[in-house]
Order: C-alpha cells, then structure tokens, then sequence
C-alpha cells in the first residue's frame, strides 16, 4: 500500500466537467488525468506522445454515469449482471465515488491509491462486504492494479476487466499481436466459440471475449506509428470490443464517425474466468502500458 504522502506539484486534485472531482498526475515520463467516480482513468499522455486514450468528444460527464472513453472499472460484474439485466450493465464501480488513500510522488513516478468499500447501496446491487481498491502508477508506464479483498464470511464470484478504450488513427489501420491460437466467445453471434488462427486486424463491428492470459499484447498503429504494448496478470480474459459506425451512430455518447478512432481491449476475467474468492482472500489484476514508436 502506498504511504500517505502528497506533493502538490505532482497531483492535482480539482472540479472537473459536470463538478465531478478529478486528479491530475504528472511524472518526468509523463501525465495522467482520473476521475474519482468510477475510478477512472480518462488520459494517459506519455511526454511527447499523443493521447494513449480515447475520450470521446461526445462524453457525458453526469453523477452516477459512467463516462465514455478512457479506463472504466468493470466490476464485481462484467457486461450484464447473469441473473438481473435491469441491475447497470458492467457492475457499479464504474458509477460509484471512489475515495482517496493515498498517495506518493518519487523521483521517477506519481502513484495514487483509490478505494471502495461495500455500502448500503452497493449492497443493495450485490449483498456482499468487500474491500476494492485501484492503484495507478505513473512512470515510464501506466501500471493499473485492481485489488478485491473478500472481506464477508463467505464466499463470492465475479467477473472484471479494465475497459481500455485505445485512441487509434483509424478503426481500418490497426493491427493486434498475441491473440493468434486463442479461442474467442463472439458476442454478435451469441457467443459462439471460434478459433482465432491468425493475428487480429479488427474490422468492426466486434465484441470478442478472448480465453487469453498471456502477456504481452501489441496494439499496432500504422497511422500513429506507435505500437502500445499491453501487459498483464491475474487476467483469464481479453476482450477486444467497438460496435462499428452504424450501431455507434445511435449510441449518444459515442457517435459514427468518433467511433473510426477506438478500439477497446480490456484486460479482466470474463465467462469462463470469472475469478472464485474464499472468506478473507484476495485477487489482484494487474495491466500495465507503455507506447514506444513503430519501426520503420
């Protein structure tokens, strides 16, 4: 856990759009802006890169709305709650006011530690004690770690991920590495499981949840000419999602052509990963990115 210590200079904290509370961090590397609803993050801004992150321009910044674009937690619930679908799709860490524990500026990095813990509210979505919280890092990378601690006397299954959306030139030049050989449960076709032989060049609409543990995955940006590299653990799943330019046209916060410029890939677990804790136990999901220029 991070010590309690804070340097004004290094994070910020202010009213943001709609007075929702957010934090700036910044580091030598770097510079990161989060909301503290939903502890999310909303830009990751490399020094002398553009925006790693997609905020779309059309995001609703209301209390108890999740906000398009950036870093939304999933959790303890990803996609539709499986017995309820009128209970807020994706869980509710994402609408909920997370509060501060601490934070730490060294030399080279800018942390801050965020946290959550069961309430009469929350308890009426899911009737579970539990302790959650979000570390972000800022460095020479971004390094997210999402603790949950099973703080009730029985035990609990959930399901997770870190919704990433990737800001990206365009939909149509980019390329993923480190899926080829992985199955995939396909959502647009009523997760029907299919193979996945080869790398990823997307073509919306898609919503794949990959059976996927492995680190080390690449975003290609031929556009950009970037490559982002996304590592991580405690992770069964990734989850490669944009509803293409007609579906997205009728989403409000979204919008057609704003869509051409995302792609999401989450790390969590998902279906057939959804993580099992005991009475007292902990998982910790970790996803860390980094941008470094496309070779020539």
């Amino acid at each position: 856990m991070f010590e309690p210590f804070t340097l004004p200079d290094r994070v910020r904290f202010y009213s943001g759009p709609g007075q929702l509370p957010q934090c700036e961090l910044t580091a030598p590397s770097g510079r990161v802006v989060l909301c503290l609803q939903g502890a999310q993050v909303l830009s990751y801004v490399p020094t002398g890169q553009p925006d790693l992150l997609w905020l779309s321009p059309n995001a609703q910044f209301v209390q108890g709305k999740s906000i398009r674009g950036g870093i939304p937690v999933c959790w303890p619930w990803f996609g539709d709650h499986p017995e309820d679908a009128k209970l807020p799709a994706h869980g509710f860490a994402r609408n909920a006011l997370w509060e501060v524990r601490s934070s730490f500026a060294g030399d080279d990095t800018t942390q801050i530690q965020l946290g959550l813990t069961d309430s009469a509210t929350t308890r009426s979505l899911w009737p579970t004690p539990f302790d959650l919280t979000l570390d972000i890092e800022l460095g020479h990378t971004l390094k997210l770690t999402l603790t949950t601690h099973n703080t009730g006397p029985h035990s609990i299954v959930l399901t997770e991920a870190l919704h990433t959306y990737f800001a990206v030139s365009a939909t149509d030049s980019i390329h993923i590495e480190g899926l080829a050989g992985c199955r995939y449960h396909d959502k647009l076709e009523g997760f029907a499981i299919k193979p996945q032989s080869e790398e990823l060049t997307p073509t919306p609409p898609l919503d794949r949840v990959y059976d996927h543990s492995a680190s080390g995955l690449k975003l290609l940006d031929y556009g950009l000419k970037r490559v982002i590299q996304i590592d991580k653990s405690a992770s069964e799943s990734t989850i490669v999602w944009n509803p293409g330019t007609e579906v997205a046209a009728g989403i409000g916060d979204i919008g057609a052509e704003p869509s051409r410029h995302y792609i999401c890939i989450e790390s969590g677990n998902a279906l057939g990963g959804a993580v099992s804790l005991a009475s007292g136990a902990s998982h910790v999901l970790v996803m860390e990115l980094a941008s470094t220029p496309q070779e020539a």
